[in-house]
């Protein structure tokens, strides 16, 4: 039994990289259906296409299993749920909607999956954008955060676990930078970055989206002939785990742009 690839979910879709992957999974015609669940539904305008096969519904993270839907959720699963620590107001905020809310949306949706009769792990495929320098270890909040989060959403039980590890992401449209000032002072030193090393030190949003919907609607870890960075069965889940850098992200939408 192979996860269904018509369908897909976007958890995290009001944000700059969700908003991507929304108008990417769109206009790509690779799916029949595309869900959104967030906190408000992601603003609509010309920049978005094929709008007739999306659906968006206003849920609350503090209350997932009354909110979310209980059947019929796609299979196909991508989630940019993320803040920062200024955004969320203190540390503990910002892992509850950094991690928290991640965890328990994939939690859920484990739970009401098909399951694979032999193995029992749940039929889907769960795409999660994370960050370059993750680490469980790490001495840093939001580095260690995304680690902790990449370690539990494995140990889950999903058929498959992608996680994207980018490095600074350039945006594709303007965004509200009060609670961002460290965001402003990247953008001003992006040039030099790119000068240096594009593949290694940026990527834009719309690049990333893209790389996240071609690894979504493959069969096979390795996408466009790039293979990822890392790869294994997690010892407990035995969900089949694959990471990709920055550099895998640029490969993977170069590779796909060439065609």
């Amino acid at each position: 039994m192979s996860i269904p690839k018509n369908a897909a979910l976007i958890l995290g879709g009001t944000g700059a990289v969700g908003k991507s992957v929304l108008r990417d999974a769109l206009s790509s015609n690779a799916f029949t259906r595309v869900l959104t669940l967030g906190r408000r539904a992601v603003p609509i305008d010309d920049t978005f296409t094929n709008t007739t096969i999306l659906e968006q519904e206003t849920v609350n993270f503090e209350d997932i299993s009354g909110s979310f839907p209980d059947s019929d959720l796609p299979q196909v699963v991508f989630c940019s749920l993320s803040t920062t620590r200024a955004q969320a107001g203190s540390a503990k905020n910002f892992k509850k909607i950094d991690q928290q809310y991640v965890l328990d949306s994939a939690r859920y949706i484990h739970e009401k999956a098909p399951k694979d009769p032999v193995t029992g792990k749940s039929k889907v495929h769960f795409l999660y954008c994370s960050s370059g320098g993750a680490r469980a270890g790490s001495f840093f909040l939001y580095f260690k955060t995304k680690g902790e989060t990449e370690k539990a959403l494995a140990e889950i039980g999903f058929e498959r676990v992608s996680i994207f590890q980018p490095s600074y992401l350039k945006v594709v449209e303007p965004r509200d930078s009060a609670h961002r000032k460290a965001e402003v002072y990247m953008d001003m030193i992006t040039p030099l970055l790119e000068f240096v090393s594009e593949r290694w030190t940026t990527v834009s949003v719309a690049t990333l989206a893209r790389a996240m919907r071609l690894v979504g609607t493959s069969d096979s870890a390795e996408v466009e002939g790039v293979k990822p960075k890392r790869v294994e069965v997690n010892p407990i889940s035995k969900t089949n785990v694959a990471w990709y850098s920055n550099g895998d992200i640029h490969d993977i939408f170069n590779n796909n742009a060439k065609v």
